[in-house]
């Protein structure tokens, strides 16, 4: 057991899935700002740099993607219902301990 598993319990949502998962909503959200920011910069040379970070953070997200993919966290092609199911039985995990 983890560090954090330790000091979060065993029905935590700080496992590496939940982790990798945030990390992924993370480098969508940089990479879609950073896309915002090439497409308004007025100069060159702040474009490219932009455009720089864009990339970085598109490949960062494919790497995670990939990672959860092959570690079962991610299913993107997944069954429709199946998914939900996981994401009622996630959010269940959340709102119960606080309700």
């Amino acid at each position: 057991m983890g560090v954090i598993k330790d000091f979060f319990g065993d029905d935590s949502l700080t496992d590496d899935k939940y982790i990798a998962l945030s990390m992924l909503g993370s480098a969508k959200a940089s990479a879609t700002g950073y896309l915002a920011a090439v497409l308004e910069s007025a100069t060159p040379e702040i474009r490219n740099l932009y455009f720089n970070f864009c990339t970085q953070c598109a490949q960062s997200h494919e790497a995670l993607t990939g990672l959860a993919i092959e570690r079962g966290w991610y299913h993107a092609y997944g069954d429709p219902k199946a998914q939900l199911q996981e994401i009622v039985i996630d959010s269940t995990k959340v709102i119960t301990p606080n309700a």
